[in-house]
């Protein structure tokens, strides 16, 4: 889920979660005024978290916008996503140098406040899901931008950090997920893809559509220049998890029977935000009961 519908637009954002009924909420661009208290205060009256301590956790790296992690069972932060993820100082010094006066004076372009990211580990039947949710930086017209370059940056700086993770501590099964804004080439979403450290091998994304079973676009472009498009993945470890079932989730999609039971409505969907969850609920492949359940926008 993208940014602060869930407190401009409550009810209808809690409608969308019984609907998705998830086990894990990855939110990307939370504003920084949101605190945990206020997503649980949200979340109080779902069948999300029980209301212990552990189970949500919001970013430190982003600054305007945040990766928030919720999960029904307890999560554990990481100490890599403890502070700001910075840019290293070559790569602000040339992403500044092709910049415009004005662009340098946007203080959504700041680099002050780092890459928006944030992970943790969920514990889940003595298993360690590593989650991660990104939010790489948005547009540009060319493969020469200064925003794919910085997008391919903030792509290589998250692999590191995120590489770092099992070599310290042991983690059963990888999601990355989250806007990844590859719109120029493929670089942006190849490099958070891997390798990762063995066994781990290399992440995929996940292969997702609309209830139609053919359109895949999670950002709606409609009212603007823009086409609709993909910008937003979810990608996991093939070797660890499976995709048991998953779609990106638009009311307009849902039967009339479907939003008469979630009361919601067909423009839901486009209230809440331009982008679109994506739902998936994976398995563990090794023997085991427990599913997990992603949602992110």
């Amino acid at each position: 889920m993208i940014s602060d519908a869930f407190v401009q637009h409550p009810k209808a954002f809690a409608a969308m979660l019984c609907r998705a009924d998830p086990d894990i909420l990855l939110f990307d661009e939370v504003v920084p005024n949101v605190k945990a208290s206020k997503l649980q205060s949200m979340l109080d009256d779902l069948p999300l978290v029980d209301g212990e301590d552990g189970h949500i956790d919001i970013g430190i790296s982003g600054g305007r916008q945040r990766g928030a992690i919720v999960s029904r069972a307890p999560l554990e932060p990481l100490h890599e996503f403890s502070s700001v993820a910075s840019y290293p100082e070559a790569a602000k010094r040339r992403i500044l140098r092709s910049m415009t006066d004005a662009e340098k004076n946007n203080g959504a372009y700041s680099m002050e406040f780092g890459t928006p990211v944030n992970a943790a580990l969920i514990m889940q039947d003595g298993r360690r899901l590593l989650v991660l949710i990104i939010g790489l930086q948005c547009c540009g017209d060319t493969p020469g931008s200064w925003q794919e370059y910085r997008r391919c940056v903030e792509a290589r700086e998250i692999r590191k950090l995120l590489r770092r993770i099992p070599d310290r501590v042991a983690v059963d099964g990888i999601v990355v997920a989250g806007d990844i804004n590859a719109v120029n080439t493929p670089i942006p979403i190849v490099r958070p893809m891997g390798p990762c450290p063995a066994p781990h091998s290399g992440l995929m994304p996940a292969e997702l559509y609309h209830l139609d079973g053919t359109s895949t676009w999670t950002w709606d472009g409609r009212g603007t220049p823009f086409s609709s498009s993909a910008p937003d993945f979810q990608l996991y470890n093939p070797n660890a998890l499976s995709i048991e079932s998953g779609l990106v989730l638009d009311t307009e999609d849902l039967s009339a029977a479907d939003l008469q039971t979630y009361g919601l409505e067909p423009r839901t969907s486009r209230r809440l935000s331009e982008h679109r969850p994506l739902v998936v609920e994976y398995a563990w492949l090794s023997a085991g009961p427990d599913l997990t359940k992603e949602t992110v926008q």
